[in-house]
Order: structure tokens, then C-alpha cells, then sequence
């Protein structure tokens, strides 16, 4: 990425179909496995996302929208980031954004896909529990927890 990335704050709902464009090309390019409820639970966080329930952080590398988080207080309810602009910091940064202002945040995450999991595991989640079952998916609820520092002063 040549171009400097910047995170900002959604302009309005009319920046929506740039959204599901990112989701999209990420879902297409990577070949993420979806399942019926994944997609449901996209629909429903971007509802909040136009109802302006949640908060919205996009990363745009130029003009172009690359990648966008949305959070409430607590959840983050969605992270996503173009396929061909993977692997370059973007999801990190826009999780490292979260994680400022909600450090506690949880996730629930589809439990088959690895990749997906492996992200937050080294982002200092951890697997708080697993959630229902949908059409025999593995929902799992991961929480970030700070490491505090060792204590040295034994």
C-alpha cells in the first residue's frame, strides 16, 4: 500500500453501499465459509448500522473505502476488510481503534473459520464460551483481555 491509511468516522447511511461492496469482495475474494446465519447476522449489524445504533470506523486508503468496523459499547458486531487488502495492517488498525475505546470487547465469531480466529487470538482475545448452534455452526464468543504487566517488584 503505497498511499497512507486513515481511519475515520462514517459520513452517513449514503456510505452503506460502500460498505456491503467491502463485505462482499472480502466474502467473494476470500471464500469465507458463510453460513445462512452469518449473512443474517451481517444484514442485522448493518440495520444498526443505518439506524446509527453503533459506532462505525472506516479505513479508506485515497478515496477508496478498504475495510470498516462497527461496535456498540461492548460487542464489535462487524470487522471487515477487502480480500486484496488483507494481511497489510488494515483490520488491525481498525480493531486497535476498538479496542481504545472498548477494551473489554467481545466478538461472536463463526467457529470454522480459522483464519478469522487466529486474527483475534493474536489480538489478546480469548474463547469466553461457545454459543448456540446454528444450522450446525459453532458460534464462538471471544472477549479481549488486556495482559497486565508482570510483577516485578518481588
Amino acid at each position: 500500500m503505497s498511499e497512507r491509511l486513515v481511519l475515520r468516522n462514517w459520513t452517513s447511511v449514503e456510505e452503506v453501499p460502500e460498505l456491503l461492496d467491502v463485505w462482499r469482495n472480502s466474502v467473494e475474494g476470500g471464500r469465507d465459509f458463510l453460513s445462512a446465519a452469518d449473512v443474517d447476522a451481517v444484514a442485522n449489524a448493518l440495520e444498526a448500522v443505518y439506524s446509527q445504533r453503533v459506532s462505525v470506523r472506516i479505513a479508506q486508503l485515497g478515496k477508496e473505502i478498504i475495510g470498516f468496523a462497527a461496535w456498540s459499547e461492548t460487542q464489535i458486531e462487524l470487522l471487515w476488510v477487502r480480500h486484496h487488502d488483507r494481511h497489510h495492517g488494515v483490520g488491525s488498525a481498525l480493531l486497535n481503534d476498538i479496542l481504545a475505546l472498548c477494551p473489554a470487547a467481545c466478538i461472536q465469531i463463526n467457529g470454522q473459520n480459522a483464519s478469522t480466529l487466529s486474527f483475534f487470538l493474536d489480538h489478546g482475545f480469548q474463547i469466553e464460551k461457545e454459543a448456540e448452534h446454528t444450522d450446525q455452526l459453532a458460534r464462538i464468543q471471544l472477549r479481549h483481555v488486556r495482559l497486565s504487566a508482570p510483577d516485578v517488584s518481588r
